[in-house]
């Protein structure tokens, strides 16, 4: 009896303990450098452009990165696309510009003609090189990186075996390099305010969206962002050719590859000056029809498989062959393949070449120029019959020479 008293009180003394705790008695916890949603019900949507920033969109509505962030529930802000929506509050009507060099807030201001006080009341903290500040003015229709005020990329999905352009309008002079493909490339200028940039495509890259990353530099600052190209699968044929006994060693594995190799010394030049104009000339006197486009899948005989790099015309021996640009001849010589060849460097990353020439009229640092015939249409190498065969190389990347025909090759983009 007396256990039986003394298990009850120990049994009352703990089940209060024992109580559920009800989730809603309890505050969920919140980090204490959390940002605070703002009220965003006034607020109206805005569409990423291509190489806009979140962290500039930030700063032209007057909110601090994180805040922004989180009203709009983006995890990484520096991951924003393209077409990507994001909801912005009204503004007032203000431009961006970055602090330059040695740039004090008071020269920044009297430079503009802009009140030192209303300079400062728009920007709080440090005065740094590359701060982005805010400034009474025409609002910005683009939010990009300093000093790029307008940027554009040819349209996409860009068929693989093509060329795509990016364009580049800046505030003052500026340099600047792309990263595609496990390859640096430069930008070319076109004046003080414009450069553009060329991607070679090779017929055989694999379709699906790659990145490409931009990194300008002006006035000592540098800044760097990526954007997406999208290549399509394009559609090409396949030719099966056999030559005949005389030229069996020409499909030797080894001989074409050291001749890929030798040629790749030229794929390295890069000339700044920009000689050539859109839409290239036509390399022959009269058009005629094309016997294989660029990028056909091609077996030599069954020894050698590969896919061709140029395009060929049916040009009769000895037509004139005709520079489609102003250029500079850094090839004419008798290669075993290709035969009788020359190669034409037209600046600004661009490079034509003509393959099985009966004869060749011109010299390694010979100036050619646009409608200049320098050599004759042949047979020369591993070839079948006379043909004239036009390959072109962007940034060393054999591609579609046709496109480059077009005055309308680069939709949407214009160079002077």
């Amino acid at each position: 009896m007396q256990r039986k008293f003394w298990l009850i009180f120990v049994l009352c003394l703990i089940m209060p303990l024992a109580q559920p705790v009800l989730a809603s008695s309890v505050a969920p916890p919140v980090a204490a450098d959390a940002p605070a949603l703002a009220d965003n019900s006034a607020w109206t949507a805005h569409t990423v452009r291509l190489g806009e920033q979140m962290s500039c969109l930030a700063s032209r509505s007057g909110l601090d990165l994180p805040t922004l962030a989180a009203a709009n529930r983006v995890l990484n802000p520096t991951l924003v696309r393209a077409g990507q929506i994001l909801n912005l509050p009204p503004s007032e009507s203000l431009s961006l510009a970055a602090v330059h060099a040695s740039e004090t807030l008071l020269t920044f201001a009297v430079r503009r003609g802009l009140s030192l006080w209303e300079v400062r009341r728009l920007n709080s903290g440090p005065w740094y090189t590359g701060k982005t500040v805010r400034f009474p003015g025409a609002a910005m229709e683009t939010c990009l990186p300093y000093p790029l005020t307008a940027f554009a990329v040819s349209p996409q999905p860009v068929i693989r075996g093509r060329t795509a352009m990016f364009s580049f309008e800046t505030t003052e002079p500026a340099a600047c390099e792309i990263t595609y493909l496990g390859q640096t490339e430069p930008c070319y200028p076109l004046d003080d305010a414009h450069l553009y940039a060329l991607v070679g495509l090779s017929a055989l890259i694999d379709p699906g969206t790659y990145r490409v990353k931009v990194t300008v530099q002006a006035d000592g600052l540098e800044t760097a962002f990526s954007v997406p190209l999208e290549v399509g699968a394009g559609r090409y044929g396949y030719q099966y050719i056999n030559p005949p006994a005389s030229l069996s060693k020409l499909m030797d594995p080894d001989l074409m590859q050291g001749e890929l190799d030798y040629l790749a010394t030229w794929r390295a030049i890069r000339t700044p000056e920009r000689l050539w104009e859109l839409p290239l000339a036509f390399p022959l006197p009269v058009k005629v029809s094309v016997s294989a486009n660029y990028g056909d899948r091609r077996s030599y005989g069954g020894m050698v498989k590969g896919y061709h790099s140029g395009v060929d015309y049916r040009a009769w021996g000895g037509m004139r062959v005709l520079a489609p640009a102003d250029g500079v001849v850094v090839l004419a010589e008798r290669l075993e393949a290709r035969g009788n060849a020359v190669l034409i460097d037209h600046g600004g990353g661009l490079m034509t070449g003509y393959w099985h020439l009966s004869r060749i009229d011109v010299e390694v640092g010979q100036h050619v120029k646009r409608g200049e015939a320098f050599a004759l249409v042949g047979n020369t190498g591993l070839s079948t019959g006379a043909h004239l065969h036009w390959e072109m190389w962007v940034n060393g990347v054999s591609v579609d020479s046709s496109q480059w025909l077009s005055a309308d090759a680069f939709p949407g983009l214009q160079l002077p």
